[in-house]
């Protein structure tokens, strides 16, 4: 299976992101807890979705069968395993735009970057 980091890429190839949350539909929850089940473990990280010409950086490997959530209940130590875009857990929920007591998918995983990694780290910043 396939999972995009269009927000979170960088993050993702620096080692700060060990885990994500999604606001997917329960059908699609269910693909992902059944390829668990199974013993499918190991997936495609892409820097942005595949359908808009996204780029395989790497895979990601569960760690733990894919659960749901309520925002508000969170740890705040996942803030920085979200990868430490936002300040706290309040900034990080409100990018849902969302109730704090909607459910979302939780993903945790280790990232293996693919051997030629050509992608930028920091793709914004100014060429020289």
């Amino acid at each position: 299976m396939n999972i995009s980091f269009a927000w979170t890429t960088t993050a993702l190839l620096d080692g700060r992101k060990s885990v994500t949350r999604r606001q997917w539909t329960s059908d699609y929850m269910a693909l992902w807890q059944r390829a668990w089940d199974r013993g499918d473990r190991t997936h495609t990280a892409y820097d942005k979705s595949p359908r808009f010409k996204g780029k395989a950086v790497g895979k990601i490997t569960l760690t733990i069968r894919p659960y749901w959530e309520r925002l508000c209940d969170m740890p705040d130590s996942d803030v920085a395993a979200e990868g430490g875009l936002w300040a706290d857990k309040a900034e990080f929920i409100a990018s849902f735009d969302c109730e704090p007591e909607k459910e979302v998918a939780v993903v945790r995983f280790t990232f293996t970057p693919t051997q030629e990694q050509s992608y930028p780290l920091f793709p914004n910043a100014a060429r020289g």
